[in-house]
C-alpha cells in the first residue's frame, strides 16, 4: 500500500514531469535528424540514469541502430532490458528478440512479460512459437490459437508509444 502511494505521489511530482519533458525533448531531436542525434542521446542517457523506462528504450534503439553514435550491440541491450525491468512492453519484447539466439529461457521470460503486457507483437510471435512449438514453448494448437486471437484483439487498442 505505500510503495502505490509514494508511486501516486512520484508520478505528480516535479521529478517525474522533469524526466518526461527531458524524454519528450529528446524524442523531438531523435526525429529532427542525424545532426540532432547525439544531443538527443545524451538527454535520453540523462533521463534514463534517473529512471526513465521509456528514455532507456529510446537510448537502447539509438544503441542498436547507430544513431547519434557509433552502433553498439551490447549497449543496447543493456539500455533495452533496463527500460523492459522498467515496464517498457516493446522494450520487453526486443530484447526477448536479441536474446533468441543466446539465451532461450530469457527470451522466453521477456516474450512472456510483453505478452502479459498484452503486447501485440509479442501475442503474435509466441501463438507462433506455439503453434511451431519453438522458443522452448510445447507445441500446442489450441494455446496458439489463442495467442493470436488475443494478438489480434490487442492491435486494436494498442496504447500510444513510450
Amino acid at each position: 500500500m505505500k510503495a502505490w502511494l509514494f508511486a501516486i505521489a512520484l508520478a505528480g511530482s516535479p521529478l517525474a514531469s522533469a524526466g518526461q519533458d527531458v524524454t519528450a525533448q529528446a524524442k523531438t531531436l531523435m526525429r529532427a535528424g542525424v545532426a540532432s542525434q547525439p544531443q538527443a542521446r545524451a538527454l535520453f542517457e540523462q533521463a534514463a540514469g534517473q529512471g526513465s523506462g521509456p528514455a532507456a528504450y529510446y537510448l537502447g534503439l539509438m544503441h542498436k541502430n547507430g544513431m547519434g553514435g557509433p552502433q553498439d550491440s551490447a549497449a543496447a541491450l543493456r539500455w533495452l532490458e533496463l527500460a523492459a525491468q522498467r515496464g517498457v512492453a516493446p522494450a520487453m519484447f526486443i530484447v526477448a528478440n536479441l536474446l533468441l539466439e543466446s539465451d532461450e529461457e530469457k527470451a522466453r521470460f521477456w516474450l512472456d512479460a510483453a505478452c502479459d503486457a498484452q503486447y501485440p507483437e509479442a501475442l503474435q510471435q509466441k501463438s507462433i512459437a506455439l503453434g511451431e512449438g519453438t522458443m522452448g514453448y510445447a507445441h500446442n494448437e489450441e494455446q496458439a490459437s489463442l495467442y493470436l486471437k488475443m494478438a489480434t484483439h490487442a492491435m486494436g487498442h494498442r496504447p500510444p508509444e513510450p
